[in-house]
């Protein structure tokens, strides 16, 4: 099973992430990003259509987030896949490439109140991402409808860390069962 932890920058997905993999033996995570990273460094933004540097408007990077992913997710139980796509229909382009492949992909949005992520964001240990994170706030405000209608929705206002991974471990265990 590949489970796509989605939400805003600073919502704690790679927290979150991270105490799965702590928790599940089996768990293993993934970072899209680092496709990104490659993408932008050996192809540049020469590509017509990309938004502000934006590796997700890629065709090459969706292509190659399947194909990694589906990969990576041999042996795994659950893959984590802590990203933030706002866009539904390249989230659904992933998540059928992935179903292609004969892989089950759970979709959690990781929500969170716009109030509460500005607080996070500020009391954030490492600065340094902070005015990304808080320019990118309106983004997902646009795109959190659509977003909670794609699979699971945990609402993080109310909970700590550890709380959060109860609830998505949960959410775990009864999909393995179905």
């Amino acid at each position: 099973m590949i489970v796509w932890i989605n939400g805003p920058f600073g919502v704690g997905k790679s927290t979150l992430t991270a105490e799965l993999c702590r928790r599940e033996q089996r768990a293993r995570a993934f970072d899209p990003e680092r496709i990104g990273w490659v993408l932008k460094r050996t192809l540049g933004w020469v590509r017509q259509g990309v938004r502000h540097g934006d590796y997700q408007d890629l065709p090459a990077w969706r292509a190659a987030t399947v194909a990694a992913a589906a990969w990576q997710a041999r042996g795994a139980d659950p893959l984590l896949v802590p990203m933030t796509v706002l866009r539904r229909r390249y989230l659904e382009e992933i998540v059928a490439g992935l179903h292609g492949r004969g892989h089950e992909v759970r979709h959690v949005l990781l929500d969170v109140s716009a109030p509460v992520l500005v607080e996070r964001i500020e009391a954030d240990d490492d600065p340094s991402p902070q005015g990304w994170r808080l320019d990118s706030l309106g983004a997902y405000l646009t795109a959190r409808r659509e977003l909670r209608a794609l699979g699971a929705v945990v609402d993080t206002d109310e909970l700590a860390p550890d709380e959060v991974a109860d609830e998505v471990q949960g959410l775990i265990t009864g999909w393995r069962t179905t």
